[in-house]
């Protein structure tokens, strides 16, 4: 990555993919044979959000069937069973395959997201914060506060 004229590294994230100077935010991804780059100028910066995405109908079907083996218990025994198991591995489905995600969105622009990995919870705070920092730095920069 080529730094542009005055602009500082200030910190990096999943592996140099998430890139923060002292003027943007910079996502390099490569995946299957694609690559994309997407860079955000700090004061264009509208709004940062960690969430979780999944597929809720593993959820749901999950909980179905098992509520529905839990119900059954008591008079069809090895359908019962079944169900409970296999709403249990669903839901498990479920669980593993959702993908905790920090989007950075821009006034008007593209959206810059990626998925959170090994990072804990205070570590994706402490991230947030230094954006949220080196926004206000560059904005009174801007506009000589």
């Amino acid at each position: 990555m080529k730094l542009l004229q005055n602009e500082e590294k200030l910190i990096s994230s999943n592996a140099d993919k998430i890139v923060l100077t002292n003027q943007r935010i910079i996502m390099t991804e490569k995946v299957w044979g694609k690559s994309f780059k997407i860079s955000i100028c700090l004061e264009d910066i509208s709004s940062i959000e960690t969430h979780y995405k999944s597929n809720i109908l593993f959820l749901i079907v999950g909980a179905i069937l098992a509520l529905g083996g839990l119900v059954m218990l008591t008079q069809a025994g090895p359908a019962a069973i079944r169900g409970l198991v296999l709403g249990g591995i669903i839901i498990a489905i479920w669980w593993f395959t959702r993908k905790h995600l920090v989007t950075v969105s821009s006034k008007g622009g593209s959206h810059l997201n990626f998925i959170v990995e090994n990072m804990s919870d205070e570590k994706i705070d402490n991230f947030i914060t230094s954006v949220q920092e080196a926004k206000i730095k560059r904005v009174n920069q801007l506009f000589k506060v």
